[in-house]
């Protein structure tokens, strides 16, 4: 039997140790939400159309050589750190693939194992992969790709997530039932990770031409600022660009601006590894390309790409999901 809201605040959350998949998310970029005053703050609370998460331990996870771990991290900052410690603490002495084992328990128990409630942006609910953590190796990527297949098997929406171990793990391991795009900070990893079959979504500190795509000097790539951080109203189910769309056939990144808390370390850590420069990839041969003949901003707004519900998404939904 689906599972149906009955209240308007619901998160549901089962009692996960170092993972945790929540069935109905609060966070505003993800889904909309509305807001009731609780005393001294407010409190978000999911509204239709609703998606899912999961949350992994960032200790046991995230890799070393992420230049925002413990510097800016913003799942390290603000309410999400609470979450994130408890993780953390429960993570002590497991593996990698300990942990994204129980995430993988969680994700198929969810809805006593049957059919993904078809209360998301386009049927079975969205799942976003690691709002805080990562996957600490291949194995633990297959794991994901198997979990991921049977969420489409039980009629479940679009998996996508981020990840910092695009450099270690093949594309294809994550199967083609999960969009994954490549994290990076400097703007010549866009390159090296497109080579490996991973678009790229980059952090910037600010977007020089506001909602409208731009480029960084060591990139060709076409650079989508992040519409649910320049667009009110928009949140990545209504978007869909990295959910659904083929950045690398249309040569686009996302940007997405720092935020939470520790912007300001994030910020810091990101001049620090622009000034630092990327030797290491600039094999990748990408160059600046400041004058392409088209905005991938006005391309994707354009009538042929953008549905009747004024999203970015392609029509199949596994469009941006080829190895």
């Amino acid at each position: 039997m689906e599972h149906v809201a009955t209240a308007k605040c619901l998160t549901l959350a089962t009692a996960a140790q170092a993972a945790r998949f929540v069935a109905i998310a609060r966070n505003p970029k993800l889904g909309p939400v509305s807001y009731e005053e609780t005393g001294p703050r407010r409190r978000a609370c999911a509204t239709p159309p609703y998606v899912c998460c999961t949350y992994t331990a960032i200790a046991a996870t995230c890799p070393e050589t992420c230049r925002f771990r413990y510097a800016g991290c913003y799942a390290e900052a603000g309410f999400t750190k609470f979450l994130a410690r408890k993780l953390d603490s429960a993570a002590v002495g497991l593996s990698p693939e300990d942990v994204i084992l129980q995430e993988v328990r969680e994700i198929n128990d969810a809805f006593g194992g049957g059919r993904v409630p078809q209360d998301g942006a386009r049927g079975g609910r969205d799942l976003r992969l690691h709002v805080c953590g990562d996957v600490g190796s291949a194995a633990g990527a297959g794991m994901l790709a198997k979990v991921a297949k049977r969420w489409d098997d039980r009629d479940g929406g679009a998996v996508w997530t981020p990840t910092h171990r695009w450099q270690e793990i093949p594309r294809r391991t994550w199967g083609d039932r999960i969009s994954v795009l490549a994290s990076v900070e400097v703007p010549q990893e866009i390159g090296l990770a497109r080579s490996r079959g991973y678009p790229a979504v980059i952090v910037v500190e600010a977007f020089p031409n506001g909602a409208k795509a731009f480029h960084l000097p060591g990139s060709r790539a076409q650079i989508i600022p992040c519409p649910a951080q320049t667009r009110p109203g928009t949140t990545c189910i209504r978007c869909r660009l990295c959910l659904d769309r083929d950045l690398l056939k249309i040569g686009a990144a996302i940007g997405l601006l720092t935020h939470g808390p520790g912007r300001a370390a994030a910020n810091a850590a990101l001049r620090s590894s622009r000034r630092r420069g990327s030797a290491a990839t600039a094999s990748s041969g990408e160059r600046s390309c400041p004058h392409h003949a088209e905005d991938a901003t006005d391309i994707l707004l354009a009538g042929d790409v953008v549905d009747g519900e004024g999203t970015y998404g392609s029509s199949p939904r596994a469009a941006g999901r080829g190895v």
